[in-house]
């Protein structure tokens, strides 16, 4: 039973982690000939953690070996495939369309660095649910915290701005 604690123990080191650093530490089990989600740290250490424990418990059950270590398999691979599924389904909202520069094109910003006449100053603008902060140029000066409206794509990081009117 021990063996199997140990490789639980592991598993659930290697789970905090993921959690941790899992973002510097997650391309290092990738495969490009396999599917890409099988053999990510955080699939591996589902397994492995599920293994561990559920091989003890199938151990402190069964009182057999080979059963304890079918059980913690068959724990494992589900523990995995969990893992895999709730990566991609967190992966599904990390779409490049979801932030084309041209799909900021008729949307307001608010000025957050003050934009002078032949400069750049930037904005903050949520477009789709997703707020982001760009450069911004404009033919006259805009003061921080004025409203502004989007006219032009300059480039991936810049826009063209014009200030709307504000209400008595």
């Amino acid at each position: 039973m021990t063996v199997f604690l140990v490789i639980g123990g592991i598993g659930l080191a290697l789970v905090i982690l993921t959690f941790l650093v899992g973002d510097l530490l997650d391309g290092v089990f990738d495969f490009d000939a396999l599917d890409n989600d099988l053999f990510s740290l955080s699939s591996l250490a589902a397994f492995l953690g599920a293994f561990g424990f559920g091989g003890a418990l199938g151990l402190s059950t069964t009182g057999n070996t080979a059963w304890a270590a079918g059980i913690g398999f068959f724990i494992g691979a589900a523990a995995m495939f969990g893992a895999i599924r709730l990566t991609r389904f967190l992966k599904s909202g990390e779409d490049a369309a979801s932030f084309r520069s041209d799909s900021l094109v008729g949307h307001s910003g608010r000025v957050i660095t003050s934009i002078p006449e032949a400069g750049y100053g930037e904005i903050r603008i949520s477009v789709g649910g997703h707020i982001r902060k760009v450069a911004a140029r404009s033919a006259e000066p805009i003061a921080v915290g004025s409203e502004v409206w989007v006219v032009s794509i300059l480039s991936p990081t810049a826009v063209e701005v014009v200030a709307l009117p504000t209400l008595p």
